[in-house]
């Protein structure tokens, strides 16, 4: 299912890592979604988000095929309250 507001690139399945190791980073206007794989103790990429107000279809999904992901553009409504969508500020 799309996010009202962020495309989306999948980088690594997130029934690969630890329960609970997710985290979200910002880095050039975009969100980083990092977690533990299972078994190991550093973090790696799971996903990228992109905010739909700062990149269009095209740029996020050519960064995300740079990255080897698989890309979903974000759905055409956008929701600009942070309650009713709580994959704004933090990653469920």
């Amino acid at each position: 299912m799309p996010y009202p507001n962020e495309h989306a690139c999948r980088i690594r399945d997130p029934g690969a890592f630890e329960k609970g190791s997710f985290r979200r980073i910002t880095r050039n206007g975009m969100s980083i979604i990092i977690g533990k794989l299972k078994g190991k103790t550093t973090t790696t990429t799971q996903a990228f988000r992109y905010p739909k107000n700062k990149f269009t279809e095209a740029e996020a999904q050519k960064h995300c095929k740079e990255n080897k992901g698989s890309f979903e553009a974000a759905s055409k409504e956008f929701i600009d309250d942070p309650d009713s969508n709580p994959f704004i500020n933090g990653v469920n």
